[in-house]
């Protein structure tokens, strides 16, 4: 169980030193504008299953990547970055489900590149270190708890023959 414990802990630390990474590049080379929906895969018809239907039973039917009342979706964006050309591009991002998503919301651009661009600015990537951090010291304290190193060893059957 040690073992485990361990290589979550480590996967969850890889994860927030990702997401610290993404925001010191978004903070560092990134920027805001607004943008507005031109088009949306998530129609009216599908909002309306997704208020009285379950998610099975719709005809956009479920996928791995909707949450919990949430909906993944696709728009096409028309965004003016600060060189002042009007661009489109595609952007993912979830939305409550059954409700009818916002037609204008801010994006973020890379100003060496303002063809790429992405729903999630710095914020976002920031929560996401904020709890990756959280799940792995508890999960290193759970590790300790467990034994710590000595556990990992005694589990591992090759590792015990070296010790």
């Amino acid at each position: 169980m040690a073992s485990l414990f361990l290589l979550l802990a480590i996967v969850a630390w890889v994860a927030m030193v990702y997401a610290l990474w993404r925001v010191a590049c978004m903070l560092a080379g990134w920027r805001p504008t607004p943008a507005q929906v031109c088009k949306s895969d998530y129609t009216d018809t599908q909002q309306w299953e997704d208020r009285w239907l379950s998610p099975m039973m719709t005809s956009r039917g479920y996928s791995w990547r909707d949450g919990d009342d949430m909906r993944m979706i696709t728009d096409e964006i028309v965004y003016t970055p600060a060189d002042g050309h009007q661009r489109r591009a595609l952007v993912e991002r979830q939305v409550v489900r059954g409700w009818q998503p916002s037609g204008v919301y801010t994006v973020w651009y890379d100003t060496a590149d303002p063809t790429q661009v992405t729903f999630y600015g710095p914020f976002y990537w920031l929560l996401m270190a904020a709890s990756s951090g959280v799940i792995a010291g508890v999960l290193f304290q759970m590790l300790i708890l467990t034994g710590g190193m000595a556990a990992v060893v005694a589990e591992l059957p090759g590792l015990r023959q070296l010790g």
